[in-house]
C-alpha cells in the first residue's frame, strides 16, 4: 500500500512538526573511540562537523523523542542538547526530516565553518541519562 501526499498534506504536516527557536535539538555524541567528549564534560567541535556526503547534521528534536530512542546506545553515545535558536542565530537552518524509523529526526544545514562548529560544540550541553543517575 502506497500513499500519496498531496502539496497540502505535506505543507501541513511541516507546519505541524516546524522546528520553533525554543525547541531542543537532541545530537548523540561517541564517547568511545572516537571520544568526542573531553575529560571536563565538554565536546570537541569534530561533534558538529558534516562528513563527507551528509547534507546536514543529523539531530532530534527533544519533544518528538525519548531519550532511549535518541541514544539508540548508551555503551557508545551521549546525548547533548542545543536550542534550535542557536544555529539559526549562527545563520543555519533546522529542518524537519523525518525517517521512517525516527519521526524526530531533523538536519541542521547551511555552511559549517570550523568557529561555527566551535559555537555550537561550546553552545551544547550534556543530557542526563535517565537510566542511570551516575551518567551524563
Amino acid at each position: 500500500m502506497s500513499i500519496i501526499l498531496s502539496r497540502d498534506s505535506l505543507a501541513g504536516y511541516f507546519l505541524l512538526n516546524a522546528i520553533d527557536d525554543t525547541d531542543n535539538l537532541l545530537r548523540r555524541i561517541p564517547f568511545t573511540n572516537p571520544s568526542y567528549i573531553k575529560a571536563d564534560g565538554s565536546i570537541t567541535s569534530f561533534a558538529f562537523k558534516l562528513r563527507k556526503g551528509e547534507n546536514g547534521l543529523s539531530v532530534d528534536v527533544e519533544r518528538l523523542t525519548t531519550y532511549e530512542a535518541s541514544v539508540l546506545d548508551r555503551s557508545r553515545f551521549r546525548l547533548y542538547s542545543l536550542p534550535a535558536s542557536c544555529p539559526r542565530n549562527l545563520g543555519l537552518q533546522c529542518l524537519p526530516d523525518p525517517l521512517p524509523d525516527n519521526a524526530a529526526h531533523a538536519l541542521i544545514t547551511g555552511n559549517f565553518t570550523d568557529g561555527i562548529s566551535r559555537q555550537l560544540a561550546q553552545s551544547a550541553t550534556p543530557v542526563p541519562d535517565p537510566g542511570s543517575p551516575n551518567r551524563r
